[in-house]
């Protein structure tokens, strides 16, 4: 099936993601350079907000792009419709602000038990509003730019063709990935490869949290509560990164986070099946 411009509706997706790529990194290394694009040379402090927008540039316009492609103004107005759409459950809300602080802590608090060396920057900080207020402003740039593309496009097309799982693990993958040239700094401690430090830090807990997302839209179709969910999540991973720097920390931390994920997902499922049973 092709839209008024002749591009089949199978294609729109890969475009979509490779518009993503070419829009976000290009800017990237247009601030940084190509040095700091591969993590030759460390970034400056003051170049990380021009970065943040590069990066959520590149969702917001390929996906007002492909929606325009592929059914001009009314795609739009049905873009608009989903973001309007705030009139849901209280639940969802909960799940949608919630979720991610609750895992973040409940992290820490099962790996403090084994040691006391994990903990969130927020309690060691010396600059605890800028730590607060940046990490809230980050979340609702990210959260509103960036799902305009990840689920304003991309995931409500790939349920047409796959269950929620699979739609998550393939947006969440694609989502870690194009996060790759803001980890490129090695481990300081060289303990873990940087091969798998970047695995560990961009497909483990992304892609289960996407998972979660795709089942909060797929109940409520509100791209409003789910820009709410990335806004917490962004929001969270700021205020409540380790304070560690250790490459295999940060493994045992993300690899602890995303199994919580998973429990978390699997007992909303549960609960929610037994109340519509």
């Amino acid at each position: 099936m092709k839209n008024s411009l002749g591009i089949r509706a199978k294609h729109l997706l890969l475009i979509y993601f490779l518009l993503t790529f070419l829009i976000s990194w290009t800017g990237l290394v247009f601030i940084m350079g190509i040095d700091g694009f591969t993590g030759q040379k460390e970034v400056p402090d003051n170049q990380i907000p021009l970065l943040f927008l590069a990066m959520c540039a590149g969702p917001f316009i390929a996906g007002l792009l492909v929606n325009y492609f592929e059914n001009g103004k009314a795609s739009f107005k049905q873009l608009i419709t989903r973001i309007g759409k705030w009139k849901v459950s209280t639940q969802w809300y909960a799940i949608a602000l919630f979720s991610a602080p609750l895992l973040f802590g409940l992290t820490y608090v099962i790996l403090s038990f084994f040691s006391s060396k994990f903990s969130p920057i927020l309690f060691s900080t010396d600059d605890l509003l800028f730590l607060v207020l940046g990490g809230i402003l980050g979340g609702i740039l990210a959260g509103f730019f960036e799902e305009i593309g990840w689920t304003g496009f991309a995931t409500p097309r790939l349920r047409q063709h796959f269950n929620i799982g699979t739609t998550g693990l393939i947006v969440g993958v694609i989502w870690g990935v194009w996060h790759l040239p803001l980890f490129m700094d090695s481990d300081p401690d060289e303990d873990i490869p940087l091969a798998i430090l970047l695995i560990i830090k961009l497909v483990t807990h992304l892609p289960a949290f996407r998972i979660l997302m795709v089942w909060v839209y797929d109940h409520t179709q509100s791209l409003c509560i789910i820009i709410l969910m990335h806004m917490s999540l962004t929001t969270s991973t700021m205020i409540f990164q380790p304070t560690t720097t250790k490459g295999v920390d940060i493994v045992v931390f993300n690899l602890m986070f995303t199994g919580l994920i998973y429990v978390f997902i699997l007992i909303i499922y549960l609960c929610k099946k037994l109340i519509t049973e």
